[in-house]
């Protein structure tokens, strides 16, 4: 495995792994939101999919990110999420991975992902609505658009 296989290695142990959505809330204040969701990766080992799970959820989230305000400025239309980013964003705080991104190439972000040891994880968004909840449709292996007949 090279270090450039190493993001579509990540994506392929994540999409589909068995998980447990423990609670989903979701907060409107004056058109500020909050949205939180808890799951649990139901697999023997599921620390071994600390990164992978990460790096997969943080890709979602600059992936369906836009620019906003003055961020548009910053904004690179045609970039890629790497490994550069990810890194970037993350940490080790109280026994636990997390991975922060709040503007991230011009894009907002503003998400805040905790991997617990045990395969507990927890997404915070803010001002992002309810998109956290498409991330966890494709975690699953969902598919988010149906066809119409």
């Amino acid at each position: 495995m090279t270090l450039e296989s190493l993001p579509d290695q990540y994506i392929k142990e994540t999409i589909g792994i068995p998980i447990e959505i423990i609670s989903n809330e979701f907060n409107d204040f004056m058109g500020n939101t909050h949205h939180k969701i808890i799951f649990q990766i139901k697999e023997d080992e599921p620390d071994l999919f600390a990164f992978s799970v990460l790096f997969t959820l943080s890709l979602m989230s600059f992936t369906y990110s836009a620019p906003r305000g003055f961020s548009e400025y910053e904004f690179i239309p045609d970039e890629d999420w790497n490994l550069v980013y990810f890194l970037r964003g993350m940490s080790f705080e109280n026994g636990n991975l997390k991975f922060s991104g709040d503007y991230v190439s011009g894009r907002h972000m503003k998400t805040d992902i905790v991997y617990e040891p045990g395969g507990k994880i927890t997404i915070s968004t803010r001002n992002r609505g309810r998109g956290a909840d498409r991330w966890m449709a494709h975690i699953q292996g969902k598919a988010h658009i149906k066809e119409i007949k």
